[in-house]
């Protein structure tokens, strides 16, 4: 499993991995994994909140690819929580893009640590929980830049992060 993922983010960082695009609904993904997703929240203490100002146009993505995202910055959300508080899911268009904002009231991360968070195998240093290999946000990355967008991060130490996704409307 890991080396399958591990291949699959170097063949999405340099170009060889085809998405499969097709007319998807991000509305659609983001509730199926809402409803997925808070009952393993409120198990752990905290409340998962859906967001949406307005039902999201359909994009053209790679439905499977970009669940994966939304997956593992949700399943991020849930591990670097404290014992309680929120994690909420927010959405927004422009005239040219889809965004997603993924915001918990977690640990958070040193400013130093933000320009590696993305890369292959790093590890958020101090971080008391084992699991993972530090591939799932090399990954999401990889996948993000592959339908023509961008991921950002702002997080403060003890606070916690907002994890921003920008998809293009339409691909080039």
């Amino acid at each position: 499993s890991l080396i399958n993922e591990f291949l699959e983010i170097s063949r999405l960082q340099s170009g060889k991995l085809v998405l499969n695009f097709s007319s998807t609904s991000v509305d659609k993904e983001l509730q199926e994994l809402y409803e997925v997703y808070r009952p393993r929240a409120k198990d752990r203490g905290l409340e998962l909140k859906l967001n949406s100002e307005e039902a999201l146009p359909i994009i053209e993505a790679d439905a499977e690819r970009l669940r994966r995202v939304l997956t593992n910055l949700r399943d991020n959300a849930i591990k670097f929580s404290k014992k309680t508080g929120k994690i909420s899911i927010s959405t927004r268009e422009t005239d040219e893009e889809v965004i997603v904002e993924v915001e918990d009231e977690g640990l958070g991360m040193d400013s130093e640590e933000l320009p590696y968070i993305f890369e292959s195998f790093h590890r958020v240093h101090g971080v008391k929980c084992k699991e993972g290999f530090g591939l799932g946000l090399a990954g999401v990355k990889a996948i993000v830049n592959g339908h023509g967008g961008e991921v950002h991060v702002r997080s403060e130490l003890g606070k916690g992060s907002v994890f921003t996704v920008i998809l293009p409307k339409t691909q080039a």
